[in-house]
């Protein structure tokens, strides 16, 4: 079970405008160097609100940096829509956002990624059945187009995995996925296992972190995330997919030396749990 390890875009810069996370707007080039030179295998993006995000109109350039350093970009977290959402919205701006979403998939073809994650947690999270079918209604609408660009949706939510499951089977389209937060999981206090057991081969795209129950993002290894019993799971269902890093900042250390600090962190867990 060999899985690509990679970061969240952002996470081997300096915090940008005192946001955890956010478009790496000085620095997003010299990312794929310091990736390449620590031993990850990929970067997911970040497309957020920020105007000038090269992922619109520097593809050439993108792809440049992938080839020079040999670091895929598999998966965009596409945090533009937890401020423009796909529901619960006039529409008209739902108009403008699927617009968006659907030329955000146009260009990430061409850069090779595989999966758009759409955050459906904090300001963006589902808090009704009307809002959940408003979203599934929504996407339908372009769901198509995308998937005709070899380009998978995923999920992530802040639901029970039950309704979870629920949720993406509400889609007449079955290939929506789900993006799975290790340390979101943890904070809302529910059980890994089940999780993973429920949600399955509908796991696309993972995201690597630590917090404490109903708290904030801690280090590796500090907080309730189970990680024994979810590198566990993950030889359960044979995952296939990518190990995101996406870390809490460690005031005392530079976002290189978190990073390499929870490679080693993951990369132990994966020996010991996944390739026995």
């Amino acid at each position: 079970m060999s899985l690509k390890i990679g970061v969240m875009q952002g996470r081997l810069s300096k915090p940008i405008h005192n946001m955890i996370q956010a478009f790496p707007e000085d620095t997003w080039e010299k990312e794929f160097e310091i990736a390449k030179e620590i031993g990850l295998n990929c970067i997911e993006w970040i497309f957020d609100t920020y105007e000038k995000n090269p992922i619109m109109d520097k593809i050439d350039q993108i792809n440049d940096l992938r080839s020079k350093f040999n670091i895929e970009i598999n998966s965009v977290c596409a945090d533009y829509f937890m401020e423009n959402k796909l529901f619960n919205e006039s529409e008209t701006n739902i108009e403008e956002n699927l617009e968006t979403l659907l030329e955000l998939a146009k260009n990430c073809k061409k850069i090779g990624v595989k999966i758009i994650e759409i955050p459906l947690v904090d300001s963006s999270s589902l808090k009704s059945d009307t809002d959940k079918k408003q979203l599934v209604d929504n996407l339908e609408k372009i769901i198509q187009e995308i998937e005709n660009l070899g380009i998978t949706i995923t999920l992530e939510t802040d639901l029970p995995p039950d309704e979870f499951l629920n949720l993406l089977n509400m889609f007449k389209d079955k290939s929506i996925g789900a993006n799975y937060d290790t340390g979101n999981s943890a904070s809302l206090g529910y059980d890994v296992n089940k999780e993973i057991e429920v949600l399955g081969g509908k796991i696309m795209n993972i995201h690597l972190k630590d917090r404490t129950l109903s708290g904030g993002t801690v280090p590796f290894g500090l907080g309730n995330t189970n990680f024994a019993d979810f590198f566990t799971m993950l030889k359960k269902i044979n995952y296939s997919g990518d190990l995101i890093i996406q870390g809490a900042r460690e005031q005392e250390m530079s976002p290189e030396q978190d990073c390499i600090k929870y490679l080693r962190f993951t990369k132990q867990y994966l020996d010991k749990y996944c390739e026995k």
